[in-house]
Formats: structure tokens, C-alpha cells, sequence
């Protein structure tokens, strides 16, 4: 039977083969990773000369025959107006509107709301 010694030698010969094995493999790991924090870099540059392309006349179809992917994130479109003068626009009563009539009032309802409310005004004045 082999002493303590033995096994730990052989078990100390077995790690060092595998240690040795799995060195490529981290190295590939690493510049794996490196080359895929690069790419990421790449991918809001890459969806912003992509829309620059298609709102100059370029379509979709006619990138993909050049090779370029559509891509996966496209750039937010930031609209022209600011959030506060949307809220100022959208608080302002609209010239269609007419004094004392709400909008809602002439949109026919789709769910049976209005039905549901004139039986609620019919019960509650009973």
C-alpha cells in the first residue's frame, strides 16, 4: 500500500498536468473577453452611423447586401420638443373643443362604460 507521501505526490503530479491543460484555454478566455468588451463599445457608434445611413436614403435591404447588420440597439430618436412644452401643449384646451362640451362626450364608448355609468345615475338618484 502506498504511504501518504506517495498519494500526495501522485495527486500533486495529476493538478500540475491539469493546471497545465486549462493555461490556453484562460488565455483565450481572456482576450475572449477583452475582444468582447470592445465590441460592446462598438455597438452605440454602430446603431447611430446605421440610422445616419437609412435617413439619408439608404434601406435596410441595401445595407444587408453591403453587410451590415440591422442593429441590435438602435439609438433613441430624442424628439424636438421638450418634455415641458409637450405638457404645456397637451394642457391647452384644443380649438375643436367647444365651450362647456368635453371631448370625451362626442367618442362613442367601446367597453359599455356609458351604459354601465347612466344604470349607476339611474340607481343612485332613485
Amino acid at each position: 500500500m502506498p504511504s501518504a507521501d506517495e498519494i500526495l505526490q501522485k495527486m500533486r503530479a495529476l493538478q500540475e498536468r491539469r493546471e497545465a491543460a486549462v493555461g490556453p484555454l484562460v488565455e483565450v478566455l481572456a482576450k475572449r473577453s477583452r475582444l468582447l468588451e470592445q465590441l460592446a463599445e462598438l455597438d452605440e457608434p454602430y446603431g447611430k452611423a446605421y440610422v445616419d445611413a437609412e435617413a439619408a436614403g439608404w434601406t435596410a435591404e441595401d445595407l444587408a447586401k453591403l453587410g451590415a447588420e440591422e442593429p441590435a440597439k438602435r439609438p433613441r430618436v430624442r424628439s424636438r420638443r421638450s418634455r415641458s412644452s409637450a405638457k404645456r401643449a397637451d394642457s391647452q384646451p384644443s380649438a375643436m373643443t367647444f365651450e362647456g362640451s368635453s371631448p370625451a362626450g362626442t367618442i362613442p364608448s367601446q367597453d359599455g362604460a356609458a351604459a354601465a355609468a347612466a344604470t349607476a345615475d339611474s340607481t343612485a338618484s332613485a
